[in-house]
């Protein structure tokens, strides 16, 4: 739960970032290959004590997109990166949300 909430916090970061100060990820395109590490590794982390991985498999593939869009930053190929750096930090923090508070329910021994 705790990886989760993590990457709850971190996709509102990434919003925030995309929203509020485009320029900090504009001029440090490093700080987009930190937050996908360390959003890959707390998926990672998550979907084994989770009780359907499906949330955190999605958050796997996402944050290897936003490697390969702050590689593109950094390889110096101009990219208009609002959308997909708001897109998935929209989309990361909903699931690992969803995934943070999904327990389901267990019926009774007798039922």
């Amino acid at each position: 739960m705790i990886p989760n909430l993590y990457n709850v916090v971190l996709g509102l970061a990434l919003v925030y970032a995309a929203i509020l100060e485009p320029a900090l990820t504009e001029r440090r395109p490093s700080l987009l290959l930190v937050a996908a590490a360390t959003m890959f590794v707390a998926a990672w982390i998550a979907r084994r004590s989770d009780h359907r991985p499906w949330q955190n498999n999605v958050n796997l593939v996402l944050a290897a997109l936003l490697v390969a869009e702050s590689a593109l930053r950094l390889g110096s190929v101009p990219l208009p990166a609002f959308w997909g750096q708001f897109a998935v930090g929209v989309v990361v923090a909903i699931l690992a949300l969803w995934a943070a508070l999904y327990r389901p329910t267990t019926p009774a021994a007798g039922d």
